[in-house]
């Protein structure tokens, strides 16, 4: 599905004899593969469930009627008033509460680094904040201090908002929160790593997990642990009342029925047709999470989902151009133009990739393959030995390196061979965290553990001097232009990122740019302009002139960080794999005009 065409456009001098460079939006493009972590039900067997960073209302059928993009990263934390009313949404910088009937927002704020979302009965909004719970009067904005004082690590509130579970250094209790009462209590041998909780339908009982231990506590008893449930993340995992006397624990796609009085396994293990969470869904039903959205049988645990949906994602982790056709995907490579998939030869552990004039390389698991010329061509399988988890090529695309924590791979697209492999003790590191090779396959330019970026020279294995780092700085990502300048991005003493041009020859800087954080870095292919994807609220895209170093666009705001950037062969053409804000949009293609 096409989005409406937006236009973002600049325009500045390149220099007083340049002509001016533009940048506006050609065409966002919605594409499936959203990941769904939270849900909730709503009034008229309807569900909100996040989308990455979208808050969807899906009826019964689970089709989407309404959805929200004005949020910033992926949602942290969804919550729906006890009339249902009002829906509550946050990421790790903002949260927002909408009107459900009229869509109108309500209010928002900034949460603290601990925050959660609830509601009282009076529709007033709970949040943890900085260890204390607060009820949040929606029209006033005023702040009313509830529960803890600074010494709260986390806090789950029951659906009707009347209870809570509450996680300390030592211990979780389950309150009342009208009086404050603990009603029950359990010591914790490890301090939480956080708090998942869900109520049994009767409210007097709650299923806990605070990632070392799962326990249910029952108002006026003594806790009950969960047998198999130690290991058990609080947010990816699952432990919930099927009905007042069983719990399903769901973790990795494998159930388990618990009985809710004792903790202990009801007959054998199963599989579970989900990939992420399963929570409370409407009309008694509950809903499979993760990379879709379905429908579980409580009666049936083991048959498969119902009513599958892949809903629309806000982000696209691999993509580029072939030609003018424009490709972009979930771990997939899709027309955005037929919105039919190219074939890489797989993806089902695509570790990483490459594409550059043309050339696609691909890391699928420990097979190298290109794509060149409508040819696919599966070079090699590497060892597993290295933990080769990166690849990236030179700038006609004629060389690779596969690089791994503890060893490089060279390779030559046009011959199809290995031209050189050496370990992390061959080059004398501790491990390497980022490899790239010189425009001529000569060389490969290296990112240590700790230290400098060196140059190992293929046929003599000598290491030279490529970039010296600031003291202090941590290098973590190279790109080698056409030309031969380098662009090492690193985090400095204070931990803020720096992209350093290097012409070359030389070992320092030029130029250096400074962001708060660097998402991705791009040549242009003819190497006259660098593209720098940042984390910039309101102008992510910046775009450089390679010689000077100078900015000379800066525009874009996007609903979600992520590290695809990509040009089109002809330089006219810059891609971004998030969607802008405040609407639905997985990959945005941006016009470039000189």
């Amino acid at each position: 599905m096409k989005i409406p065409t937006l236009l973002l456009t600049a325009a500045l001098s390149l220099s007083a004899a340049a002509s001016a460079l533009t940048v506006s939006t050609s065409r966002v493009v919605t594409l499936p593969g959203a990941d769904t972590a939270h849900a909730v039900t709503l009034p008229g067997n309807r569900v909100a469930v996040n989308a990455d960073n979208g808050v969807l209302i899906l009826d019964s059928n689970l089709k989407t009627q309404i959805g929200w993009y004005t949020l910033r990263g992926p949602i942290s934390g969804l919550s729906v008033s006890v009339d249902g009313s009002r829906l509550a949404a946050m990421t790790g910088d903002r949260w927002t509460v909408w009107d459900v009937a009229s869509g109108r927002e309500l209010r928002s704020g900034e949460p603290s680094y601990d925050a959660t979302l609830a509601f009282d009965p009076q529709g007033n909004l709970l949040m943890l904040d900085d260890g204390t719970l607060r009820s949040i009067n929606l029209a006033s904005g005023r702040a009313t201090d509830l529960i803890g004082d600074g010494d709260l690590y986390g806090a789950v509130v029951s659906p009707d908002g009347t209870r809570a579970v509450l996680s300390f250094e030592d211990r979780v209790e389950l309150v009342e929160l009208d009086s404050g009462d603990v009603l029950a209590e359990a010591n914790l041998a490890e301090e939480p790593g956080g708090l998942g909780a869900h109520f049994s339908p009767d409210g007097q009982a709650a299923a806990v997990r605070t990632g070392s231990e799962a326990l249910i506590l029952r108002a006026g008893q003594e806790p009950v642990d969960v047998k198999g449930g130690e290991d058990l993340d609080p947010t990816d995992d699952s432990l919930l009342f099927l009905n007042d006397r069983e719990l399903l624990l769901v973790s990795y796609g494998e159930g388990q029925r618990i009985d809710a009085q004792t903790g202990q396994p009801r007959g054998a293990a199963f599989e579970v047709d989900s990939d992420g969470p399963v929570v409370s869904g409407p009309d008694g039903r509950l809903l499979a999470l993760g990379s879709s959205v379905a429908f579980l049988n409580a009666a049936t645990l083991d048959a498969p989902a119902t009513g599958r949906v892949t809903l629309a994602s806000s982000n696209t982790l691999s993509g580029g151009f072939i030609g003018k056709t424009a490709y972009a995907g979930v771990n997939r490579f899709t027309n955005l133009g037929t919105l039919q998939d190219l074939n890489v030869g797989g993806t089902n552990r695509l570790y990483d990739f490459d594409l550059q004039n043309d050339v696609l390389w691909t890391l699928n698991g420990e097979t190298v393959s290109t794509l060149r010329g409508g040819k696919l061509n599966r070079l090699t399988t590497l060892d597993s030995d290295a933990e080769y988890d990166l690849i990236q090529s030179t700038p006609d695309g004629t060389y690779a390196v596969a690089a791994g924590y503890y060893g490089l791979a060279l390779l030559n697209a046009q011959t199809g061979k290995v031209v050189k492999k050496v370990t992390e003790k061959q080059l004398k590191v501790e491990d390497i965290h980022a490899a790239l090779p010189t425009t001529d396959g000569k060389a490969i330019l290296v990112i240590p553990h700790e230290g400098n970026v060196f140059r190992y020279d293929v046929a003599t294995g000598k290491q030279t001097p490529a970039f010296k780092l600031p003291t202090d700085a941590e290098a973590t990502a190279l790109q080698l232009s056409r030309g031969g300048t380098l662009a090492v991005t690193y985090d400095d003493a204070d931990y803020e990122a720096r992209v350093a041009l290097v012409k070359p020859g030389a070992t320092t800087a030029f130029k250096t740019l400074a962001f708060d954080r660097v998402q991705a870095v791009r040549f242009s292919p003819d190497g006259k302009l660098l593209a720098v994807l940042t984390s910039d609220p309101q102008n992510a895209l910046q775009i450089f002139d390679t010689a000077s170093g100078n900015r000379l666009i800066r525009t874009g705001t996007f609903n979600m960080g992520t590290s695809l950037l990509a040009w089109a062969p002809a330089g006219n053409q810059l891609m971004v794999g998030a969607g802008l804000l405040g609407k639905a949009g997985s990959v945005t293609v941006f016009d470039v005009k000189r």
